[in-house]
């Protein structure tokens, strides 16, 4: 068991874990010996590649510490802040398409953030899950239907349920049956897209060839935004006669 000097820190720190060595050679491609990494060389890869993970997810860089000088925060940080800006424009555009809708309902202004919200939930952890696995080497392409098949599973699921319960919320609280119905639905669609984007976009980042943790959690939650205020709002004004 050794690894080539070219190969990722990363890649061969698991290479360690998944057969419990306390050393691992390093060689040449003519499988000269060049030295080792150690167990504690590898405490110190995951520490580093965790970390970076973390913060790529948030659109961070690891410059970007707590007690780092303000400026430097600032100059990180406002690049991806500008990148969200555009994408809560473009939810917020959704949203300027019914507005004749919220005017004759303005109860459906009361749960827009709800659907939005527990969507974007939804997505981060599902992205969670995925970034981490692929970090660990037990996500892959050949396997990838699987996990695509496994989240819609449980956004579904999760969807169905969180649906229900804010539907009846909705009913006891604007006594509407229509307005929990489609809460209800908008729920379980916006949760079922938050699975399939928390899954798909790390895994297209990876296929060209980018780190899948790279800004992905603002990504998602831009479609969790966009399908979540689309659908309720839509299947609000496909019944809006229900609702008034």
């Amino acid at each position: 068991i050794r690894a080539e000097v070219s190969m990722d820190q990363e890649e061969a720190a698991r290479v360690v874990s998944k057969y419990e060595l306390l050393a691992l050679p390093i060689v040449d491609h003519e499988g000269r010996l060049l030295g080792i990494i150690t167990v504690d060389d590898v405490i110190d890869i995951i520490d580093k590649e965790t970390t970076e993970d973390m913060y790529k997810m948030a659109g961070l860089e690891e410059e970007d510490r707590v007690f780092s000088p303000s400026k430097l925060s600032i100059q990180k940080r406002l690049p991806w802040t500008a990148v969200n800006l555009l994408t809560a424009m473009l939810a917020a555009s959704v949203v300027g398409l019914f507005e004749a809708t919220i005017e004759k309902a303005v109860a459906l202004a009361i749960f827009m953030p709800v659907v939005a919200g527990m969507g974007g939930n939804c997505g981060i952890q599902t992205l969670t899950v995925v970034v981490r696995g692929m970090a660990l080497g037990e996500l892959e392409f050949s396997s990838a239907w699987r996990a695509v098949l496994k989240e819609v599973t449980v956004g579904i699921t999760v969807g169905c349920v969180a649906g229900i319960l804010v539907a009846v919320v909705a009913y006891i609280w604007k006594g509407k049956p229509m307005l929990g119905v489609v809460l209800a639905l908008a729920m379980i669609i916006n949760l079922f897209v938050a699975a399939l984007a928390g899954t798909l976009i790390p895994l297209a980042l990876k296929r060209v060839h980018l780190d899948p943790a790279l800004g992905s959690g603002i990504f998602v939650t831009t479609f969790t935004d966009v399908f979540g205020f689309l659908s309720f709002l839509g299947l609000a004004t496909l019944f809006l006669r229900y609702l008034v």
